[in-house]
């Protein structure tokens, strides 16, 4: 199991309702682990989520448009566990933001 599944495995028993968007993996991670819910729309996936985890280095992740995500989750939360993307965009957007190894803002 990747740590990305891992960890949404570690939300799940401690109460949350994951869906899983990957670019590349959704094929393979559905047979692996029914468990979750999976989608090919990034968008979708945001829908009503206390929480946004970014688990996986995909440039798509960067190169998505952060003020056309922001209404998505019912709260604005980003935890990028990559620290891959860019913060400032997000943040100016109306995201909070956390990465790991850098202080929150």
């Amino acid at each position: 199991m990747t740590t990305a599944l891992a960890l949404a495995q570690a939300l799940q028993q401690a109460g949350g309702t994951v869906t899983i968007h990957d670019p590349q993996a959704v094929a393979t991670a559905v047979i692996r682990n029914p468990e979750f819910d999976y989608t090919d729309d990034l968008p979708a996936s945001l829908d009503g989520a206390d929480l946004v985890v970014l688990a996986t280095e995909w440039p798509e992740y960067g190169q998505a448009d952060p003020g056309v995500l922001v209404g998505r989750p019912a709260a604005p939360l980003l935890v990028d566990c990559r620290t891959t993307l860019d913060p400032e965009p997000w943040r100016t957007a109306g995201w909070t933001v956390q990465q790991l190894g850098r202080p929150g803002k």
